[in-house]
C-alpha cells in the first residue's frame, strides 16, 4: 500500500507547553503523549563522547513530539531526520510503529520541522539515525503502547497483565474482547507517563517490522512519479523567484557587473549582489549576482543578460593535474607510523606473488539529485523556510544570523 507523505507538519500533533505537560493538560480528541526528555548532553558534566552523547542536543524520547493518535485510530508519526535516499523517513517511524504495535497501513508519516530542542539532533550524516535513535524511538512506541493497555485494563476492570496491545487494538487475553487505539487515545493522554526505566520493550523475536522484509519506502512512489514536494515546489501568495550567477571558480567574487540589459527583461524585479563569503566557507552562500523576478523564466533570462567581470581569487591558477601530481608525490613520502604489527617490508620482499594497484579519484561534487533550492517567507519579522538540507538546525541558525532575526 503506497503511503503519501504530508507536505508539512501534521495538524494532528498538538503544541503543548512544558507547563501544560507537567500539569497533564493536553487537548482531548486524540492521544498526545509526554515522556521525560533525555538531558541535553551539553548540560552534562562528563566528558564528550563519540556516540549519541557527542551530538548537539543529543537524543529525545518524548512521544509528545513524535506521536499523535486520532479518534479514528489513525496514528501519525513524525520523522525528524532528513530523507536522502537512505530510507530514514520509513525507518524511524517504523521503529516507533513496531513497539507501538501499530498497523502500518493505518500510519501516516510527517516530516518534522527544524527544531532540535524538540526532536533531538537532526544533523543527518554519518549513518547515525538508526544507530543513535533506535532506542529512543523504541521507547516512544513502548510508552504509548503501555498507556493504551492501562486504559483498556481500567475499562474492563482487570489487571494490566490480562491485556495486550496487538495490531492496532488492545485485546483482553481472558475473553478476547478488543478496543481500538482510537477509542482509548483520549483517556490514555490523561495518564501518568511511565518512567523510561519501567518501559517494557519487545524482545527482538517479537518484532513485526524491524529487520523484516515487506515494507516499501513510504515516499518512493511520490519521488519516482514527481509527486514529492521539494523546497522549490512550494507556492505562496505573491511569491518571487530568484536565480544566481555564481563565480566560475571556488572562492571567486564579483569584480564588477552591468545589469542594464538584465533590468530590461520583462518580469525582472530586482538585482542584488551576494557578498563573497569569508573562510572557512562552511554553509555560507558562495556569492554572486541574484536576479529576482516574477517567474523563473524571467529570472533565468535576466541572468543571461548580466555582464559580469569575475575576480577568480586565490584559485584562479588552480590546475587539477598539478594537484594530482602533488598528492601522488606526498603519498609516496614516508608517513607517520601510529601502529606497526609484524614486518611488512620483509614479508613483501619474500612473497612469491605481489599485487600492486594505484587508484585516483578526481574531485566529486557533493551534489544532491534534486536541484538544491529554498523558498523563504518573511512576515512581521519572522522567517519560514522550506528547503533541502541535511542539518535543519544549522540552516535555522544561519538564516536567523544572516537576516538579523532572533532564533
Amino acid at each position: 500500500m503506497t503511503k503519501h507523505i504530508r507536505d508539512f507538519a501534521p495538524s494532528g500533533i498538538e503544541n503543548v507547553s512544558r507547563r501544560g505537560v507537567l500539569k497533564g493538560m493536553v487537548s482531548t480528541g486524540g492521544l498526545v503523549l509526554a515522556l521525560t526528555i533525555l538531558p541535553h548532553r551539553a548540560a552534562r558534566a562528563d566528558a564528550p563522547k563519540w556516540g549519541a552523547d557527542g551530538m548537539p542536543h543529543g537524543t529525545v524520547n518524548n512521544p509528545l513530539a513524535f506521536v499523535s493518535i486520532a479518534p479514528d485510530g489513525t496514528v501519525t508519526i513524525v520523522c525528524h531526520r532528513s530523507e536522502m535516499g537512505q530510507g530514514v523517513r520509513t525507518g524511524m517511524p517504523l521503529i516507533v510503529a513496531d513497539e507501538l504495535e501499530a498497523n502500518w497501513a493505518k500510519v501516516n508519516i510527517a516530516q518534522a520541522t527544524g527544531d532540535e530542542v524538540r526532536y533531538g539532533n537532526q544533523d543527518t550524516d554519518g549513518s547515525r539515525s538508526t544507530r543513535h535513535f533506535i532506542m529512543p524511538m523504541r521507547q516512544v512506541g513502548a510508552a504509548a503502547r503501555m498507556m493504551l493497555e492501562e486504559v483498556a485494563a481500567k475499562r474492563w476492570g482487570v489487571e494490566v497483565s490480562d491485556v495486550e496491545a496487538k495490531n492496532h487494538e488492545v485485546v483482553q487475553k481472558s475473553t478476547g474482547k478488543t478496543l481500538g487505539y482510537g477509542e482509548l487515545a483520549d483517556d490514555a493522554s490523561k495518564l501518568t507517563v511511565p518512567a523510561t526505566a519501567s518501559l517494557r520493550l519487545k524482545d527482538p523475536s517479537q518484532f513485526r517490522y524491524i529487520g523484516k522484509e515487506g515494507t516499501n519506502i513510504v515516499d518512493g512512489f511520490n519521488i519516482t512519479t514527481g509527486r514529492a514536494i521539494y523546497g522549490q515546489d512550494v507556492r505562496l501568495p505573491g511569491q518571487k523567484y530568484a536565480v544566481v550567477a555564481r563565480p566560475p571558480v571556488m572562492g571567486g567574487k564579483v569584480a564588477s557587473y552591468d545589469a542594464t540589459d538584465a533590468k530590461k527583461v520583462p518580469g525582472v524585479v530586482q538585482i542584488l549582489e551576494i557578498p563573497a563569503p569569508s573562510y572557512p566557507m562552511k554553509f555560507q552562500p558562495s556569492g554572486g549576482i541574484a536576479v529576482v523576478a516574477d517567474n523563473t523564466w524571467a529570472a533565468i533570462q535576466g541572468r543571461k543578460a548580466l555582464k559580469i567581470t569575475w575576480d577568480d581569487g586565490p584559485h584562479a591558477t588552480y590546475d587539477s593535474q598539478a594537484y594530482r601530481a602533488a598528492m601522488e608525490a606526498t603519498a609516496r613520502q614516508p608517513g607517520k607510523i601510529l601502529r606497526s604489527d609484524g614486518d611488512f617490508a620483509a614479508a613483501y620482499a619474500s612473497a612469491d606473488k605481489k599485487v600492486e594497484a594505484e587508484y585516483y579519484i578526481p574531485h566529486n561534487a557533493h551534489a544532491t539529485m534534486e536541484p538544491p533550492a529554498a523558498t523563504c517567507r518573511i512576515v512581521d519579522g519572522k522567517a519560514e523556510v522550506w528547503t533541502s538540507v541535511q542539518s535543519p538546525q544549522a540552516a535555522h541558525d544561519l538564516v536567523a544570523s544572516y537576516l538579523g532575526l532572533q532564533p
